[in-house]
């Protein structure tokens, strides 16, 4: 088969969205001939079939370049690529670019609604956030419904299509993750590397610094677990628009001296972090699904984590980890029941490592197989020359 995938962010840029892209691609590049079109990132040399688009910068934004989706050149190398399905990941310009090719070549078009973008509404600083969200949903509901196939990662953001109005049939396909035996704990790093005792019991957090990770509970509810707790401390992997935020938030909490900023972490590094912790501690009320609940998972990391959307069901509270209602008390408690049992740690180990085995790579590519040739099955539209676009933000054509 050949696969045509649209990614709004690809490689080097690194959130759940761009890693579930380059997961996928690998994986079916085993079987399949797989071309990626995504936005150009300067100075990032490509191997393999991508494609890139020219691109630009929001201001503020450094890491994540946005494509003009207006390219003669790559319009006809999508032409004579001759792709059996075209798969997005994304509502915007390159998901409409693609669609849009997709449906003048009377090609099936999937889709993978990996992101609540209506919680990233606060981003849109110029505009008022009630209409930046109105307009959010309605684009969602007007693309998945333009789409021959429609993914989510797990059921919660299925219902929330739905609950938009979405009249396509939907399918939960977990993000895949490609599982490796857990790594074996690196004295040197991270510990020795931040100055965090060998002994000391460790709680992870991995991930963006962002408004939307609500870091306010994870820094309160690790301050009150620490008061309870003298010798544990804070691992905080990764950084984003809040990182000096976090900070701030980690000098007030009266623990600062306990909370150890690792910065970014390359993904190869990432298995001696999680061999490094006792437990991941997850605050988010946005995510889809949580790549970094099922890295920590596939680490046999038990997890605490707020109970919202796509993590309140990959942890499997009482068995893998602990759910608990967005509030600090309640966090803590969570944190010091891990912490404070060994036997229960273990078990809940034991468990994660078990419940890793439903988000392998392979298992996600032969459900996206299976969702291809539905979609080929069903297309019954003919090939059009003019399909016109379902959202401004795809007015721009491709020349």
């Amino acid at each position: 088969m050949r696969i045509a995938q649209f990614a709004e962010s690809y490689r080097p840029v690194i959130n759940g969205a761009a890693v579930a892209v380059t997961l996928l691609a690998r994986e079916f590049g085993r079987r399949h001939e797989v071309d990626i079109f995504a936005p150009r990132y300067p100075g990032f040399i490509d191997d393999g079939r991508v494609h890139r688009f020219p691109s630009y910068f929001w201001p503020g934004q450094p890491d994540y370049p946005l494509a003009f989706p207006r390219s003669a050149r790559l319009w006809r190398e999508f032409r004579a690529g001759r792709f059996d399905v075209v798969h997005t990941h994304s509502p915007f310009a390159l998901g409409q670019t693609g669609r849009r090719w997709a449906r003048r070549l009377g090609i099936p078009v999937v889709t993978t609604y990996h992101t609540l973008y209506v919680e990233y509404a606060h981003y849109a600083r110029i505009l008022p956030t009630p209409w930046v969200r109105g307009y959010l949903q309605a684009l969602s509901r007007r693309y998945c419904d333009a789409c021959d196939g429609v993914a989510v990662p797990t059921e919660p953001i299925r219902q929330v299509l739905l609950d938009y109005g979405v009249r396509r049939p939907i399918r939960v396909i977990p993000t895949g993750l490609e599982l490796r035996p857990p790594a074996a704990p690196d004295p040197a790093f991270p510990r020795g590397a931040l100055g965090i005792p060998a002994s000391a019991p460790l709680v992870l957090y991995a991930g963006r610094l962002a408004p939307e990770k609500n870091l306010p509970i994870l820094f309160e509810g690790f301050a009150r677990a620490a008061r309870s707790l003298p010798n544990a401390w804070l691992l905080i992997s990764g950084s984003g628009p809040n990182e000096a935020e976090a900070q701030r938030l980690a000098a007030r909490s009266g623990v600062g001296e306990r909370i150890a900023f690792a910065g970014f972490v390359p993904p190869e590094r990432m298995p001696l972090v999680y061999a490094a912790a006792d437990v991941f501690a997850f605050a988010s009320l946005t995510d889809t699904q949580g790549m970094v609940l099922t890295e920590a998972k596939a680490a046999g990391l038990p997890a605490v984590s707020v109970d919202a959307y796509g993590p309140g069901v990959v942890v499997k509270d009482g068995v893998d980890g602990f759910l608990v209602p967005n509030d600090a008390e309640a966090f803590a408690a969570a944190l010091l029941r891990v912490l404070g049992d060994r036997d229960l740690r273990a078990r809940m180990s034991e468990a994660a490592l078990r419940e890793a085995q439903r988000f392998s790579i392979q298992a996600t590519a032969r459900a996206y197989e299976a969702l291809y040739e539905e979609a080929r099955g069903s297309l019954t539209r003919p090939p059009r020359s003019g399909d016109k676009p379902s959202a401004t933000l795809s007015t721009r054509g491709e020349g």
